[in-house]
């Protein structure tokens, strides 16, 4: 025996497919050398899959030649070589190829990113068909479609989701998911109808992008003037409406719409937690219909809220709407003194129809009030047309009230005398000697009908004895 040659060379052959395999042992002129019947065995000798050979590899030669018909490979590859051996002789084949077998399941070969992924950012990952044995199934080449399987954020899948698998792998190079999420994964499913069963990614996160936006999250409800509304809530969000927790910057409100010329109290700033600002005292003060609000952070800024609607308040106060003027004693206040009830704001309550009743405050003469004094108010504003007061005096006030609202004071304001009516000896002459200059001085006031001091009057005044007790002369 001088050497051992394959007479049935390996061919090109499909992982885990037969390998029938002939080798003969021959002498130096190489015939067979048929008296031979001892074992041959077979082993890799290039390995370039690093594949194990599968079969029985040993086995007892008849007249010289040994029959292998179980061999088998599972791992493709070009250029293995198998090698006979009989003690220290050996024998090598030719380069064969293993080929991979049909497709039979499909893996990621490329998982989304381990790290944490932005909303919206893309990230790619690739699918290979592999046949039973583990090898790419190059042949495949059927479409992969890509969808959500664990979806923990509701979130809906970016980018082309259908790839055509080319030499068995499909590469999705531009995949995005719009929601936060721990957890998710992707399913590779093949076309209808093709062999390879799916495949489920690893798991991976879907964080917040960053902060691009904000959002009335609880906008702005219909309130009373000068009242704070409901809490306003204002999200800073991610470009995919995602919250954004890392935002504390501060936010401000302003109104957009301004439906009845109000002012905005208790807009901010207020610093944002966990990318959450929330406005607890938000008020406008004049009633109107259709206000709309924006909220604002450095660059940032939101749409204008839906609109919303500012009634006027309850009953809060009384206020002298008209004054009461100088005027003279027993003279109608003019112009009418009007008192009308507003709620917290300052604004007419129309819906207030109660009893105003006004009387003297401070009363700077002793004076007595006349006229209506119980007014009922008529789209909330009660008129006093015809009151007035009998005794001069600087400084008096009037006062209203109603019900439980607190009371209010108008402005100071004077009575002036009226006309001169009549005279009085306000120093009555007395007992004096015949003759003499009676003393004290006599003096002579000229009275308006209400007993004041007519100070305008400036005419002559003479003085005649009354009753003559004795003839005598003045």
């Amino acid at each position: 025996m001088s050497a051992l040659a394959f007479t049935t060379q390996p061919g090109t052959t499909a992982a885990g497919g037969n390998l029938p395999v002939v080798v003969s042992v021959r002498d130096g002129s190489g015939n067979t050398l048929t008296c031979f019947n001892d074992a041959v065995t077979i082993a890799l000798g290039a390995n370039p899959g690093g594949a194990t050979l599968n079969g029985a590899a040993t086995v007892t030669a008849a007249s010289g030649v040994a029959t292998f018909t179980s061999l088998n490979i599972t791992k493709a590859a070009n250029g293995y070589t198998l090698t006979a051996s009989i003690g220290n002789t050996t024998g090598t084949s030719s380069p064969f190829n293993i080929i991979a077998g049909p497709a039979n399941a499909l893996a990621f070969t490329t998982q989304p990113p381990p790290t944490t992924l932005a909303a919206g950012a893309a990230f790619s990952v690739t699918v290979t068909a592999r046949d039973q044995f583990g090898n790419t199934a190059t042949g495949f080449a059927s479409s992969v479609t890509m969808t959500i399987g664990s979806n923990p954020g509701g979130g809906t899948l970016g980018g082309a989701t259908a790839v055509t698998a080319a030499a068995g792998i499909a590469t999705f190079g531009n995949l995005s998911i719009n929601k936060v999420g721990n957890g998710y994964t992707l399913t590779a499913t093949p076309t209808a109808g093709a062999p390879p069963t799916a495949a489920t990614s690893s798991a991976f996160n879907i964080n917040p992008g960053p902060t691009t936006q904000l959002v009335f999250t609880t906008p702005p409800a219909n309130g009373s003037a000068g009242l704070p509304l409901a809490a306003i809530v204002v999200t800073a969000q991610d470009a995919q409406g995602n919250p954004t927790p890392a935002f504390t910057s501060n936010v401000t409100l302003a109104i957009v719409t301004n439906a009845g010329a109000g002012t905005l109290s208790g807009g901010g700033p207020i610093a944002a937690v966990l990318g959450v600002a929330t406005f607890n005292a938000v008020s406008i003060n004049r009633p109107g219909t259709g206000y709309t609000l924006a909220a604002a952070s450095g660059a940032l800024t939101t749409a204008p809220s839906g609109p919303f609607n500012i009634a006027v308040g309850p009953l809060a106060q009384l206020v002298f709407t008209q004054q009461p003027t100088d005027a003279v004693a027993g003279v109608a206040l003019a112009p009418a003194v009007t008192v009308t009830g507003q709620d917290a704001a300052g604004n007419t309550v129309t819906t207030f129809a109660g009893n105003v009743t006004v009387a003297i405050g401070t009363n700077a003469g002793g004076g007595t009030i006349t006229g209506t004094q119980t007014q009922a108010a008529a789209a909330g504003v009660a008129t006093f047309s015809d009151l007035s007061i009998d005794k001069a005096g600087v400084g008096y006030t009037l006062a209203a009230s109603s019900g439980v609202v607190t009371p209010v004071v108008s402005t100071a304001f004077t009575i002036n005398p009226a006309d001169a009516a009549k005279l009085s000896f306000t120093v009555q002459p007395s007992t004096t000697a015949a003759g003499s200059a009676i003393t004290p001085a006599v003096k002579v006031t000229a009275l308006d009908q209400f007993d004041n001091v007519a100070t305008s009057f400036t005419g002559n005044v003479t003085v005649a004895i009354g009753t003559n007790a004795n003839a005598g002369t003045l």
